[in-house]
């Protein structure tokens, strides 16, 4: 299911505690006006959140440095998983909550940063049982 089309970034707040839970869209690469997503009743329902890329561009993040995850530039038409679990909405972020409910890595960080300031379809796949 199609939920949202922008320039995809995460609060650093995500960064810091390792968490990397929640994403935003954003309707230009100037990231100053979020995208709505379309389709918000899939709230708590259990899936993964893909992302096919539309646009690249260079991403001007430094990274996280202690991690080693650095930001790369994928290719138009790319899809990558960006994680599996329950999904939730809290302002204008998406995110999900993993079936072990760990403290980080929601979502999968090394997936983010290939995606970081790429314009991206971002998609819901529920998973059925």
């Amino acid at each position: 299911m199609y939920i949202g089309k922008g320039v995809l970034n995460w609060d650093r707040k995500e960064r810091i505690s390792d968490r990397y839970g929640t994403v935003f869209l954003f309707f230009d690469e100037w990231c100053d006006k979020y995208c709505r997503f379309l389709d918000k009743s899939i709230n708590n329902q259990h899936g993964k959140l893909t992302a096919k890329v539309i646009k690249t561009r260079k991403s001007m993040h430094i990274g996280d440095l202690v991690r080693g995850f650095f930001p790369s530039t994928p290719k138009v038409g790319q899809k990558f998983t960006l994680g599996e679990g329950k999904v939730f909405f809290v302002g204008d972020a998406v995110g999900l909550v993993p079936d072990d409910v760990r403290d980080s890595d929601w979502l999968n960080p090394k997936v983010l940063y290939k995606l970081h300031h790429q314009t991206v379809e971002l998609y819901f796949e529920k998973k059925e049982g």
